[in-house]
């Protein structure tokens, strides 16, 4: 969504013209870059905190010279965080599927295979040095699936 369907949908919902809505628009972005150029916070209570961010100077390898140091300059950058209500929202509105750990949920074995509780010790001890590493909680993890990094 840009910034004129946005008006637009503040028209909608608000019953004001696409016109009125538009400056409201450009007025709250106008105020909000203000009070962040200006280093202020301006926060919507359960929504959101916008503020500006000092990040330190440091010194960096140039992408078109690796062998070269150049120095980056400190800065101010714009930072968005998130409240609560907001964050709530976007989660309920997504689809059970997707999770931290990219869709994929955490699986002990291939369909229809034994659990690692029901297999032998044999089959255990093997699955748990599963590529020559320490597995201690004895999972088999499909390959391509998400796994921790101390088992990876």
């Amino acid at each position: 969504m840009n910034k004129g369907e946005f008006a637009v949908v503040i028209a909608d919902r608000t019953e004001l013209s696409k016109a009125a809505a538009s400056r409201a628009v450009d007025g709250i972005l106008e105020t909000l870059t203000e009070a962040m150029a200006e280093h202020d916070e301006v926060s919507f209570a359960g929504w959101g905190k916008f503020s500006a961010q000092r990040r330190k100077g440091r010194d960096a390898h140039d992408p078109r010279n690796p062998r070269r140091t150049i120095h980056i300059a400190p800065a101010y950058v714009p930072k968005f965080k998130a409240g609560a209500a907001l964050k709530r929202e976007i989660q309920d509105a997504l689809p059970a599927e997707p999770q931290a750990n990219g869709g994929r949920s955490r699986q002990t074995g291939s369909p229809g295979a034994p659990q690692p509780d029901e297999t032998a010790e044999g089959a255990q001890s093997t699955a748990a040095s599963r590529n020559g590493r320490d597995n201690p909680s004895g999972t088999v993890w499909a390959p391509g699936q998400w796994r921790p990094l101390a088992q990876r």
